[in-house]
């Protein structure tokens, strides 16, 4: 066994061109889930030419690379076409994505800020030489915690949670709510799973995607919701206008958050376990997860159909305990 020493790729004859071929070489290695390039150097129609434009399903990933320590340049371009990217296919959900072989400079502290407000993952790419090999080696190291990224990408290291931890971390009303929660959804909606990875909610997963994250809180959890006629806009659609009034009167409130997801999960609602049993609240949950369907048709559009019968849902004494953080809006 031998100790590798770090490197720079331009001290060992590389280029950014050489990356980026690289990456698109086998898209895997951009830790993104199961994503194909659709174009690479891709031209903006006032200048300029994007590195990497990656997709995996209607998420869009427009990939900025740099070699060396990350810039103020590089730092503003890849937001200037993800920009772009989202008037270019609109209605998709779009996430900028930095690869550079540091981040640890200078920007740092403006890329935190800014991965607190938009969809962005930084991703540090270190070479290390060992006697015959360079091996690179990914880490991310920013990214919007309200993003749903499958792949390693999506991972902070260190952060990585599991079952035990949440159930230990949260009050017996609120993992009452969780059971509650899946056992409904699997009896009554179809397949999911859980993942407990991620640090600031458990995501309820429909094959790869993220369709219901939960946001613990003392009796229940907010949830952020796929809207049901698949909209990701800044405007509440028709769907939702129509499942707000009908909250409203079981004394449920819904809003219409843009930003969550980059704009994938737009609905956020605050549910408690007995909320399970309203049929408002169980046709909201099954709308939004047929809308996932491939070819679904807007919930709006839809001919009218009768609620859910209520599942058995188990029951639990309230227990007293501290809020879990909410998610930035």
């Amino acid at each position: 066994m031998h100790a590798g020493q770090s490197a720079k790729l331009r001290d060992l004859g590389y280029d950014e061109i050489w990356l980026q071929n690289w990456l698109a070489g086998d898209p895997a290695r951009l830790g993104l889930g199961e994503v194909r390039i659709v174009a690479q150097e891709l031209t903006a129609p006032r200048g300029g030419s994007l590195d990497i434009l990656a997709v995996d399903g209607d998420t869009y990933y427009s990939v900025e690379v740099q070699l060396g320590e990350v810039d103020a340049s590089h730092s503003f371009r890849v937001f200037d076409y993800w920009a772009r990217n989202r008037v270019r296919f609109e209605g998709k959900t779009h996430v900028a994505v930095l690869v550079v072989e540091s981040a640890a400079g200078r920007y740092r502290p403006a890329l935190e800020a800014l991965a607190e407000y938009l969809p962005l993952v930084v991703i540090e790419l270190r070479a290390w030489r060992g006697e015959a090999e360079v091996i690179l080696v990914p880490e991310t190291v920013v990214i919007n915690q309200n993003l749903d990224v499958a792949g390693p990408a999506g991972t902070v290291p260190g952060e990585v949670r599991t079952e035990a931890d949440w159930k230990a971390s949260i009050t017996p009303e609120a993992w009452a709510f969780h059971d509650a929660f899946i056992a409904w959804t699997q009896a009554n909606l179809g397949e999911i799973r859980a993942d407990y990875s991620p640090k600031s909610y458990v995501g309820i997963r429909r094959g790869r995607r993220v369709w219901a994250p939960l946001w613990f809180r003392r009796d229940g959890a907010t949830i952020y919701l796929p809207d049901p006629d698949g909209l990701r806009g800044e405007q509440q659609s028709p769907a939702m206008d129509e499942f707000q009034e009908r909250l409203r009167k079981e004394g449920l409130e819904t809003s219409w958050q843009p930003t969550y997801n980059a704009g994938a999960n737009p609905v956020p609602i605050r549910l408690r376990q007995a909320d399970l049993a309203k049929p408002v609240v169980q046709e909201l949950l099954r709308a939004t997860f047929e809308i996932l369907d491939p070819g679904a048709k807007p919930w709006s559009e839809r001919p009218a159909r009768p609620a859910v019968d209520a599942a058995n849902l188990p029951t639990t004494s309230p227990s007293s305990g501290s809020d879990a953080a909410e998610p930035p809006t």
